[in-house]
């Protein structure tokens, strides 16, 4: 954690958002660790069937419920839409809800957020922290950003990572329609295709046993790439 004191009044008019399926081992601690800094959290519990629902009851958090998994994408998109009419809102921040992520970087994001002019921030685990990444995700990540960069014409070292910041204004015009995995790809082909501005922090992710069976594999990887030329020529 920080070694300074943290003023967090300036974080009011920032959200936490955490879409979440089936994350009952780890929510409590992930919450726990959040709102530390942050006052305002928002989970989207994604047709939980474990006892996460019930584990949410419990924390001072904003709840939204799907009634069955609609998937990663569609909690976003519910997330966004919700926080984005929230009067007093500036800014959100995605953040996955298995403690892969860092709440310190969590911080910086929204310091950034809030002071810089880019509409978007990205994370990324290959600045600084790449030696982190176990290797066949790795492998599997590099894979799926070059291809991605050449398709979109981006210049990012990470598209797909869950730690991201936005200003309000820019979830006005992004408008998710994908509810699976893939909605990273279609976040990013309307980056591109609206010219939003961005730019990258770096992003140390905690990879536990835990949360490495949640990740990336090679065959997703390719499905990903898959929708990802699909989504950007199709509109």
């Amino acid at each position: 954690m920080f070694s300074e004191e943290i003023d967090t009044s300036k974080f009011e008019q920032i959200w936490i958002l955490v879409p979440c399926f089936n994350e009952s081992k780890v929510i409590n601690e992930t919450i726990s660790e959040l709102s530390k800094y942050f006052q305002n959290i928002l989970v989207v519990d994604d047709g939980s069937t474990d006892n996460t629902s019930n584990l949410l009851k419990s924390l001072n958090v904003t709840v939204l419920q799907h009634p069955i998994n609609l998937g990663q994408g569609a909690a976003v998109s519910s997330g966004f839409e919700f926080i984005s009419r929230i009067d007093n809102s500036k800014a959100v921040i995605t953040f996955d809800a298995d403690g892969q992520h860092s709440v310190n970087d969590a911080v910086t994001f929204a310091n950034e957020i809030l002071s810089s002019s880019e509409d978007i921030i990205f994370g990324s685990r290959f600045i600084h922290h790449e030696k982190n990444i176990p290797f066949i995700k790795r492998l599997v990540l590099k894979i799926v950003t070059k291809i991605s960069n050449v398709i979109l014409k981006m210049n990012l070292s990470d598209t797909h990572n869950g730690l991201k910041a936005f200003k309000i204004d820019a979830l006005d015009k992004i408008k998710l329609k994908t509810s699976n995995y893939a909605f990273e790809s279609e976040l990013l082909a309307k980056v591109s295709k609206l010219g939003l501005s961005y730019r990258e922090l770096p992003s140390d992710i905690i990879y536990t046993e835990y949360s490495t069976t949640k990740g990336q594999s090679l065959r997703n990887g390719m499905r990903i790439l898959e929708s990802l030329v699909v989504l950007f020529f199709s509109r």
